[in-house]
């Protein structure tokens, strides 16, 4: 009877600690989940700042762990640099200006960077400090956080230096209409008038990189056939009116007359329509050569634009990849990327096959 009463007491034991364990693997796997927003942006955003607060409210409600951004990493972008993609001139020229300003650069800029973001973290109006670490970010490739200090600096910090800070400034980057000019202040980016005030006021101290060149090559070569054979195909429409390539370029323009009217009827500064499957569709064929809306039409150069696809899509993959990577890497439940319109689409098709992660559209945001 003794042991009838042990082994019933142990059971039970075990009862509750298996329940415990499947409580716990369920939290878990909630915990583990990622909710994602993927803002469709403009590169271009030419308004005033205020008209995009409703962009900025609307994320800052939503109340992300984390916004990411259409830059590359540190690593990634040192490496593009020395491979020359198609970026590298503009931003071996904007290091040459900072180096050209600031003769004396740290030994270990890792170290200072670190340093820089633990004093700002105590407190917000060391000005130096945060000259030096937007110069530092620069010349250590994390282009993304450079901009935002050179934002922060200045959208909040100018109008509160004293003189010699004033100066100092001047000194080591020629002032702020210096750092238009070259690029370091990018006045109508989709990051300065929506993301970098986002990640200001949610107190973020910085903004992630999620973009993925490595498939740049390959994009680079199939872009440059599609344009080849697209040129070949509108050049046999002028030459036969009554060619397959003539019925193709036609099928073509009409959309884009359709679709310059339509534009007209869309309030751009809000960011809804470019979230829509509407704009999708629009975005593949405005920006891919037709796209996959007239892959079967005679005289299209289809397998080319397939291809060049393929390779858009591997870049997708990357970005979603590093997304997923680092929002583990913090823990991280809820985040923002902030992508060109026409990543969207595709990024949420990868996002939806993913398993613990949910996406959410734009538009659905309250």
């Amino acid at each position: 009877m003794k042991t009838t009463t042990t082994l019933q007491a142990i059971a039970a034991k075990l009862f509750i600690l298996v329940a415990f364990i499947l409580c716990m693997g369920g939290n878990l796997s909630a915990q583990n989940q990622i909710e994602i927003v993927i803002v469709a942006s403009s590169h271009q955003n030419p308004g005033p700042a205020e008209n995009y607060r409703y962009i900025v409210d609307k994320l800052k409600s939503y109340n992300p762990d984390m916004v990411f951004s259409e830059f590359l990493s540190p690593e990634e972008l040192k490496q593009a640099i020395s491979q020359n993609y198609y970026g590298a001139k503009a931003d071996v020229k904007k290091r040459n200006f900072l180096l050209s300003k600031n003769t004396k650069t740290p030994a270990n800029l890792s170290k200072e960077i670190a340093k820089a973001y633990a004093s700002l973290n105590k407190f917000a109006y060391y000005h130096k400090t945060r000259m030096e670490l937007a110069r530092n970010l620069f010349l250590n490739y994390d282009k993304a956080n450079a901009e935002y200090q050179f934002y922060v600096l200045e959208q909040h910090m100018q109008q509160k230096f004293g003189k010699s800070e004033q100066a100092l400034f001047n000194k080591m980057f020629g002032g702020a209409d210096s750092l238009r000019k070259v690029g370091l202040i990018r006045k109508n980016s989709e990051y300065q008038k929506i993301y970098f005030p986002l990640i200001n006021e949610l107190g973020h101290a910085k903004i992630y990189a999620a973009d993925c060149q490595k498939y740049d090559g390959n994009w680079n070569k199939a872009w440059a056939k599609s344009d080849s054979l697209i040129k070949v195909m509108y050049a046999e429409a002028k030459s036969d009116t009554s060619s397959a390539a003539a019925q193709a370029v036609k099928a073509i323009q009409n959309y884009y007359k359709w679709a310059e009217q339509k534009s007209k009827e869309i309030d751009t500064e809000t960011y809804g329509f470019m979230s829509t499957d509407l704009y999708a569709e629009y975005s593949d064929v405005v920006n891919f050569y037709g796209g996959t809306k007239f892959y079967d039409l005679p005289g299209y150069p289809k397998e080319a634009v397939q291809e060049m696809l393929y390779w858009w899509q591997k870049r997708n993959e990357g970005i979603c990849e590093n997304i997923i990577r680092q929002a583990q890497d913090k823990g991280a439940a809820k985040v923002v990327m902030a992508v060109g319109a026409a990543h969207r689409k595709g990024m949420e098709d990868i996002f939806a096959k993913m398993p613990n992660v949910k996406v959410v559209n734009y538009n659905d945001l309250p």
